[in-house]
């Protein structure tokens, strides 16, 4: 055959030299006659065909190639000698021509698209060029097809240059160069043909896209003059990128098997000291064909390690546990930490993929000193699963698919020992998006380092923190650790923001990013009023809150949904105590064997303070003793979660927030002298003093918030008494004060007798009734500005007072919306606020009513399991055989056909839309009496107190009286002045962010004016 990079090429028009011209036409010999002939001698000249078989030169303004992927493809649906399918003839050239110039350095940009057509699959022979591809007429149709490929993509960039071809190709220029002479096959010449096409792709996929991308699929109608049917996109023939691929294993009619293949073999433990046991299991055959690497020095691609955990987690490197990045020798910058309870596939996938596209962004910052193309090697991605009865076994499925899990390895016990937990080890190349596509190489992701840690019992989010820094993290001794929780999305760049704060500042121990509400598409959940309130609450913690915390140096809480500490900030002292000590002090208060035990004043208060760990953890790296730690929020890292979009969910959500926050908060008010025994400077510790007092008006204006609420609607409402211009403003007065106390009478009742899951209908009532009676005072509020202010334009000098009342209190709402559009983020002002707004009545009144009437449940929603007493006969024996190396019996299911299983599963799923999946209603805690009676002292003494307060108030002054009313103008401004100094500490955070850009931007400016170099190593990694 000739050389398509040969200037001496017969098939060639002598035109301009060293520029590829248009296809071959019927004036001359036709390559067809070579393909009707292979394999055999030619017989002669006069057989050739002479009709028309390929483009028109009209038909083609640019030079074109054609893909070896095409050329792949072609032959490989056709019935060829079967040598054709494991072997491509050889093609020579005759070394650096001109036209291979040219093709080198050709632009992958085309004026138009090339039109090649994927032939059917046909036992003739007589269709098969020379060359590979199939026969073309003039309007791109095949001669004998009845099906086309009509998919319109991106032409192909230049796929090889003459260089990498020589490589390939053993066949020596000058022998048989011409293509009339006899062709044969020797079945016997193996070494004479060695090109090997899989072999280039191999290697020519570790810098390009897949085989099976869009973009390398061409459609025979890109000639065609006709408006053709277009329904037929040749998916039949090749997948769409890594999905097609994974997704073609599993034919139409495929149905899973009941019983799978299982066998017995013994393995040799390969890993720990002795009764440690650690298998290397090789992947599914059909994952391994779609990977882009398979070549590791370790085997980290091709094989999944299996470790059953049988010590806890602090005794983790003691007995002789490890993690196979530490094994490699490889330095961790970052550990990614997912935990899990029961949540769907859904929101799993969409952590996870939102965690392999920050790994890929990581490894796209070539000009960094620190991260670039194998910076995923600096990365280890730990998922924490909350109990193996627990877990969704639809997320066992996604994992499974991904190649990080077996289900038939874990067994309960090692040696009679109890295995605590199972360790799946596995570098991942696909991931699988929230829609349950497969995603891989082609969309530019990176391999990451899996760990997933499966839990055999149900221990609660603060156990699995406990595998996390206890075990994992001393075995890997990270830099930066990050939380993630099942269900958050991190933008791309979020991992690397949270990082980037640690690498700025060296003092900073923790940094939160900014969560943000999930809108759905087209912000469709803001229909929801429960999602909207959320996502303006969510948004105004976030430009007034975390920015005032963050100037202070210390921020209250840390989301355990995006947060990140630096590892070596967390350790504890010597002597045992420290941060990671105080953190996990909550198990043990929390744990249910402790809770039988211990039933006093003290572990009540504690349990409830440590609902809330992470405020504890973060007051505790501040006052950590002789360092100067601070904490950090970082706008610039995002992550959107999905929140409540039910009353019940609600209320169970927040009232662990509350009851931990308000206890967490009591607990460093009383811990404030701390902080003076750190290393912190006279000025930083001055600025935490004035934060203390901050927290200290925010907890007791929280205290009385439920009287203050109902003494606001009292008094605004009550203008209407003595209104002479509304007719029936009595009546209307005492119609919706009662109203607003049945509702509140109701609220204590429902709270302390029922669960919001039991009682939806009545919490969702009482609700909506509370929303009324906010729209009510709203209407008044606003009738009452209005005619204040024509009063006083009148001369009416006595309602001056409480003009400044009104005037204070829509500045706090005018501060909202300022401070927004200096963040430039205003879109929730329109979307959302009103809905706030009107639900304030619920977060103040229901939330604080429901919180503290359960105040003794301090569960997470979930019970700590019994050990159960399960089979012993269903574990690992290990024993040392004769050579002295340690053996188990492993029973090995047939992973391909549970593989295909699992495709199928996740295949038949992707139609189904996210269903809310009811979670197991949480076990009455031991001890309970005890609990419930603390509960109703603590309750009482706050409903006393707040009703001292409102019948002190309803005595001194009259709802008539409005416009006199000191009290209402005391609160309101109290309200101002809060949201003044909110907003003074987030427009100070503000400047110091663009103020440290202007010095950034103004150093990197210098440096490259003056030609310094960027230094290779980081001064502070």
């Amino acid at each position: 055959m000739s050389n398509p990079f040969d200037e001496e090429d017969p098939f060639r028009d002598p035109q301009i030299p060293g520029v590829p011209q248009a296809a071959f036409t019927s004036n001359r010999s036709s390559p067809k006659r070579y393909g009707n002939n292979f394999g055999r001698n030619v017989a002669s000249d006069d057989e050739e065909e002479e009709e028309f078989l390929a483009f028109p030169r009209s038909a083609q303004h640019s030079p074109y190639r054609q893909s070896p992927n095409i050329f792949a493809r072609s032959t490989a649906s056709m019935n060829v000698n079967k040598r054709m399918f494991e072997k491509t003839p050889n093609l020579t050239y005759g070394g650096n021509t001109p036209r291979s110039q040219y093709t080198s350095r050709e632009s992958p940009k085309r004026q138009r698209h090339t039109g090649i057509l994927i032939s059917d699959d046909d036992d003739s022979e007589n269709e098969i060029n020379f060359d590979g591809s199939p026969s073309k007429s003039l309007m791109g149709k095949s001669i004998h097809s009845s099906q086309r490929s009509e998919r319109f993509l991106e032409p192909p960039q230049p796929i090889f240059s003459p260089e990498t071809f020589a490589e390939a190709n053993t066949h020596e220029p000058g022998k048989n160069d011409n293509d009339d002479q006899e062709t044969v096959i020797d079945d016997n010449a193996d070494n004479e043909y060695d090109y090997d096409y899989d072999t280039y792709q191999k290697v020519h996929d570790m810098e390009s896209k897949s085989l099976y991308s869009d973009s390398t699929a061409y459609t025979g109608a890109s000639y065609s003059t006709g408006n053709d049917n277009r329904a037929n996109d040749g998916s039949e023939y090749f997948g769409n990128s890594i999905d097609g691929n994974v997704m073609q294993n599993i034919e139409n009619g495929y149905v899973p098997k009941r019983e799978k293949t299982s066998t017995k073999r013994k393995v040799r433990v390969i890993g720990g000291k002795a009764g440690n046991l650690v298998l290397e299991n090789p992947i599914p055959e059909d994952l391994k064909k779609v990977l882009t690497r398979t070549e590791s020095p370790f085997g980290e691609f091709t094989h999944m390690t299996y470790t059953a955990c049988t010590s806890q987690p602090d005794e983790f490197i003691e007995d002789g546990f490890t993690i196979r990045a530490a094994k490699y020798g490889r330095e961790t910058e970052i550990v990614i930490c997912i935990t899990m309870y029961n949540e769907d596939e859904f929101a799993f996938c969409r952590t996870m993929h939102g965690v392999m596209k920050n790994v890929a962004h990581l490894c796209s910052r070539h000009k960094s000193s620190i991260w670039g193309r194998e910076s995923w090697k600096k990365v280890q991605v730990i998922i924490v699963a909350d109990g193996r009865n627990k877990v969704n076994e639809n997320v066992l499925q996604i994992l499974t698919a991904t190649g990080c899990y077996q289900d038939n390895l874990a067994r309960p016990y090692v040696n009679n020992k109890r295995v605590n937990a199972h360790l799946f080890e596995y570098t991942t190349q696909i991931s699988i998006d929230e829609n349950l596509k497969f995603k891989g190489d082609e969309k530019n992701l990176a391999p990451v380092q899996v760990l997933f840690c499966l839990k055999e019992r149900n221990q609660k989010k603060i156990n699995s923190h406990r595998w996390l820094f206890n075990a994992f993290c001393p075995a890997l001794d990270p830099n930066i650790v990050i939380l993630l929780d099942v269900g958050t999305k991190p933008d791309v760049r979020a991992v690397y923001n949270l990082w980037k704060a640690f690498d700025r500042d060296s003092n900073v121990a923790g940094a939160a990013g900014e969560i943000q509400a999930m809108k759905g598409k087209g912000w469709m959940n803001l229909t929801n009023p429960l999602v909207a309130s959320q996502n303006f609450e969510y948004k105004m913690s976030n430009i007034l809150d975390k920015p005032l915390e963050s100037l202070f140096g210390y921020i209250s809480v840390l989301p355990g949904a995006l947060s990140a500490y630096r590892y070596i900030a967390l350790k504890n002292h010597d002597d045992g105590t420290g941060p990671l000590a105080s953190y996990f002090k909550g198990e043990d208060l929390l744990n249910l064997e402790e809770n039988k035990k211990k039933s006093n004043k003290t572990s009540f208060f504690e349990a409830n303070m440590y609902l809330a760990e992470d405020r504890i953890l973060c007051w505790e790296l501040v006052s950590k003793k002789k360092e100067n730690w601070v904490l950090k929020f970082v706008k610039s890292a995002t992550g959107e979660t999905d929140v409540p979009e039910s009353i019940a969910e609600f209320l169970s959500q927040r009232r662990r927030w509350i009851n931990g926050a308000f206890f967490a908060a009591l607990y460093s008010l009383r811990k404030s002298s701390n902080i003076w025994s750190t290393d912190h400077t006279i000025i930083r510790k001055f600025m935490f003093t004035i934060e203390f007092f901050y927290q200290f008006f925010n907890v007791l204006f929280s205290f009385f918030s439920l009287s203050n609420f109902y003494l606001t609607f009292y008094f605004l409402t009550g203008s209407l008494v003595d209104n002479k211009k509304v007719a029936g403003g009595f009546w209307i007065f005492t119609l919706f004060n009662y109203l607003c106390i049945c509702c509140l009478t109701s609220l204590f009742i429902v709270s302390i007798g029922n669960k919001p899951q039991a009682s939806r209908v009545i919490f969702k009532t009482l609700v909506i009734l509370l929303t009324v009676c906010a729209l009510y005072a709203l209407a008044v509020g606003l009738y009452f500005v209005v005619d204040t202010i024509n009063s006083y334009g009148m001369g009416d000098s006595s309602t001056y007072v409480f003009v400044s009342i009104i005037i204070s209190l829509l500045s706090t709402y005018g501060l909202y919306a300022l401070m927004s559009f200096l963040y430039l983020d205003p879109w929730h002002v329109f979307t959302s606020s009103i809905q706030y707004f009107l639900m304030i009545p619920s977060y103040t009144c229901t939330l604080q009513i429901f919180a503290f009437c359960n105040s003794h449940d301090v569960s997470w929603g979930t019970k700590g399991d019994h050990y159960s007493q399960e089979d012993k006969t269903n574990q690992y024996i290990i024993e040392k055989n004769d050579k002295g190396e340690f053996e188990a019996v492993v029973v090995d299911v047939n992973i391909d056909e549970v593989y295909l299983d699992t495709l199928y599963n996740i295949r038949t799923r992707r139609a189904n839309r996210k269903v809310k999946q009811s979670r197991q209603t949480s076990s009455p805690l031991e001890g309970e009496d005890y609990a419930k009676d603390v509960r109703t002292r603590v309750v009482l003494i706050w409903l006393l107190a707040n009703l001292i307060f409102i019948m002190t108030m309803l005595q001194v002054y009259s709802p008539g009286d409005t416009g006199n009313n000191i009290y209402l103008a005391v609160i309101l401004w109290i309200v101002a002045l809060m949201a003044i100094f909110r907003s003074i500490g987030s427009l100070g955070y503000l400047l110091q962010q663009y103020a440290r850009f202007f010095v950034v931007t103004k150093s990197k400016w210098r440096y490259r004016k003056n030609g310094y170099a960027v230094p290779k190593t980081h001064i502070l990694n």
